[in-house]
């Protein structure tokens, strides 16, 4: 069987359930099941998603047959200092989430800055040493870099199944996003989307860019529009939606069950939509928090960045400190000495010391 074949359900795009944001474990519980009642199989996590390993055994692995679902887990190459540590994560990987195996396995978040180290830490050849020995059934990696970077992958390592690519429609659209998905189509791989609602900012749009798609399609939510997008693009087996309550599970398989290709007004919509949103000053930060763990402060970057996302958008002006105060001091924007520690593992490629300054600002 093929990466892909475990992916499509019945030939179709699949819904994969992303365990990024996760709620409570009740919550999760019920989410978890609402999915797979539905069909849905395949769960995305990673070392770096807290407490999301530990939450996945409780809530699926020891409550459903191990038949009824894949996982994908990702080994993120910033922990690899010595060979010892590739085991140490992947058994530690193993023990959270009570499996024997995964079924799919990636090298984590690839970018430029780590090209170098991370062939020197023997990531790639570690992978494929699991898979014939049984504890990985597929090889894959996901990808936050340049196009020139992603094609010496794809040359490097044609002994990968599959990539991961953020793929929306604000980054196809605008950005670099269309390239890396004609090179994953060059080279054969089946593409899993991750953040094809941009980290939630394509399902809170300012209102103007909202009540464009209302008019057009009263009952549809903002987060169906880009999931039907990445879903429509070429190459795309699985769209990842890092869903955080049972409310995004209903709405997102709804817009499964009745995917349709987008047509030329939608598309023209979705190009009026952007242009609303140029209009808000934001900062295109998607909430993963891959640069905390740099902070040596402890600074609470996503939420600053999402609190002042929230004022322009249009939040109620007297709300404004009352927001941030919501983040504990010594945690907040004001706290930064600008070390620069968490730029290298930004994904987006946010000058998070320079950003961080602007947020003080607005709160101060």
């Amino acid at each position: 069987m093929t990466a892909s074949d475990y992916l499509k359900t019945g030939g179709k795009v699949s819904l994969g359930f992303g365990a990024m944001r996760l709620p409570g474990a009740d919550e999760t519980a019920k989410m978890v099941d609402a999915y797979l009642e539905s069909g849905g199989n395949y769960f995305d996590t990673a070392y770096i998603y807290t407490g999301s390993e530990e939450l996945l055994k409780k809530v699926l692995v020891k409550r459903h047959p191990r038949e009824s679902y894949v996982i994908a887990d990702k080994m993120p190459p910033w922990e690899i200092k010595t060979p010892k540590d590739r085991d140490r994560v992947f058994n530690e990987q193993l023990r959270r989430t009570g499996l024997e195996y995964f079924d799919y396995y990636l090298v984590h978040s690839l970018s430029d800055g780590a090209e170098q180290s991370t062939e020197d830490s023997e990531i790639f050849p570690y992978v494929l040493e699991q898979k014939k020995k049984g504890l990985i059934k597929h090889v894959g990696f996901s990808f936050h870099g340049t196009t020139a970077y992603l094609e010496r992958l794809l040359k490097r390592h044609p002994e990968m199944e599959f990539v991961q690519l953020q793929l929306n429609y604000i980054d196809i659209l605008r950005g670099p996003a269309g390239e890396w998905q004609e090179l994953a189509i060059k080279y054969n791989k089946p593409i899993i989307v991750m953040e094809p609602i941009k980290g939630g900012s394509l399902a809170n749009l300012p209102a103007p860019a909202e009540k464009l798609m209302k008019s057009h399609a009263p009952e549809r939510s903002p987060a169906s529009w880009a999931l039907q997008y990445a879903a429509n693009l070429k190459g795309v087996t699985c769209v990842l939606s890092g869903m955080s309550s049972l409310a995004h599970v209903k709405d997102n398989l709804q817009t499964f069950e009745s995917l349709k290709p987008m047509t030329e007004t939608e598309t023209e919509i979705l190009e009026k939509v952007m242009g609303e949103m140029s209009k808000v000053a934001s900062i295109a930060c998607t909430a993963c928090k891959y640069c905390h763990s740099d902070c040596p402060l402890g600074i609470d970057i996503a939420s600053c960045f999402s609190l002042y996302n929230e004022l322009k958008r249009g939040a109620a002006e007297w709300n404004r400190s009352m927001m941030y105060r919501a983040i504990p001091e010594g945690k907040r924007a004001s706290d930064c000495t600008s070390c620069g520690k968490c730029v290298s593992h930004c994904p987006q490629g946010i000058d998070i010391p320079r950003e961080l300054v602007t947020v003080n600002k607005t709160f101060s």
